[in-house]
């Protein structure tokens, strides 16, 4: 009795300490939100390598397993501990040789075809600009008013003289600060350079160490809490691995699919840049909903240089691709991965990519499905112990039309 009273005092205590805690915390946050924000920025690129190499992990996790299990069932080694480790080698060198091939790929495919589309605008903006002046002239030239002409001609010398200023008494005195943010930027590059680095290490040590740290989790989880609620925590992390891995690694293959017929129909359609336009399709077609729509904008700009009617083409094939994707591809590779209406997809990016970016767009739809899920589970079971009906259509009503709701559920 003793003691269960003294077990009593000490989870009184800790609840305090935890209560008390969490409201310093929440103050904190509320009075400086500017400090709070770099505290957490200065803590992110502290962590930045870890979180790299996790996210390597995490993606490289199925190729390494396929290829741990492959190498066990083919090498022929009496001690089977010495073939399992073995096995975690070779999958770790397969998985890395994956990751740079994807990368060494990519960067091999897209700079060339970078530098050269760059070398194509610049080398075509003089013939531009000679089109645009020639369009001016025989479009004044239909104005028989001379003050009209001598108005054009005031406004195209106070622009160049506006340019010349600007490069003498604006830019040469800039040039410190230019060359001051040049100089940041590179190390900026450099220290990013040396955290993948140290990710990718981070990466080979995760993937051969994932069990041993999934065991050491689920231990910590079992001494520290009870069965119902151990059992729920493993229930969320299998469901939250599922969705993300469904929903990730299902967008990457789709996006991948995307971008490969992109190149293809353009290199058929003999449109400018496909290369660096598909890249910039398929990236960016890794955002739900509105991924088709921030890779078309500027890609259909970049082509409109070179022809504005190679840029109609290329947005009608946009057109054509992403219904190609949205009704066959999408469904078949993602499937009912989140679960989610449109219109909740839609609303996870907007919020997640308010406030968290490109990141937000990204992982918001499986985070929010994770939450639809678990708040709709809460509301079927409260429905539950109120002996209440738990389908949404029992509950949708069609007076305001004078329909008989029966016709058409």
């Amino acid at each position: 009795m003793k003691h269960l009273r003294q077990s009593r005092y000490f989870k009184l205590a800790v609840t305090l300490f935890l209560t008390g805690a969490a409201l310093i915390i929440f103050y904190r946050i509320a009075t400086d939100f500017t400090g709070f924000r770099d505290i957490l920025y200065t803590v992110q690129s502290i962590i930045s390598p870890f979180i790299y190499g996790f996210v390597m992990a995490y993606l490289l996790c199925p190729v390494y397993n396929l290829t741990v299990r492959k190498t066990y069932r083919l090498v022929h080694i009496k001690n089977r501990k010495r073939a399992f480790a073995l096995s975690k080698v070779v999958g770790s060198i397969v998985s890395l040789l994956v990751l740079f091939g994807v990368v060494g790929g990519l960067i091999a495919l897209l700079i060339p075809e970078l530098i050269r589309s760059i070398t194509g605008i610049i080398q075509s903006l003089p013939e531009r600009f000679d089109a645009l002046t020639a369009w001016a002239e025989s479009v004044t030239s239909g104005f028989s008013s001379p003050a009209m002409a001598e108005v054009l001609d005031s406004v195209v010398r106070n622009m160049e003289d506006t340019v010349l200023n600007w490069v003498q008494s604006d830019l040469m005195t800039r040039i410190g600060s230019y060359m001051e943010t040049i100089s940041t930027g590179v190390i900026l590059t450099l220290k990013t350079a040396l955290n993948v680095v140290v990710g990718v290490i981070a990466c080979v040590y995760l993937l051969n160490s994932k069990e041993k740290f999934k065991a050491q989790l689920k231990k910590a989880i079992l001494a520290t809490t009870s069965k119902s609620v151990s059992d729920e925590i493993f229930d969320f992390g299998n469901f939250a691995n599922r969705t993300f891995g469904g929903f990730i690694n299902g967008k990457i293959i789709d996006s991948a699919i995307i971008g490969v017929i992109c190149y293809a129909s353009m290199t058929v359609l003999h449109l400018p840049y496909p290369a660096l336009v598909s890249t910039i399709v398929g990236v960016t077609n890794v955002i739900p909903f509105f991924g088709p729509f921030i890779g078309a904008i500027p890609s259909a700009i970049i082509i409109f240089l070179v022809s504005p009617l190679q840029s109609f083409y290329f947005l009608i094939l946009i057109l054509i691709i992403q219904q190609l994707d949205g009704n066959v591809i999408g469904p078949a590779i993602l499937g009912e991965t989140t679960g989610l209406a449109s219109f909740w997809v839609m609303f996870a990016i907007i919020i997640a990519g308010g406030l968290f970016g490109f990141i937000g767009m990204v992982l918001g739809v499986p985070v929010f499905a994770i939450i639809y899920y678990y708040a709709g589970r809460f509301i079927r079971n409260r429905l539950e112990r109120k002996e209440m009906p738990q389908n949404t259509d029992d509950y949708i009503e069609f007076n305001k039309y004078d329909i008989n709701r029966k016709d058409v559920l």
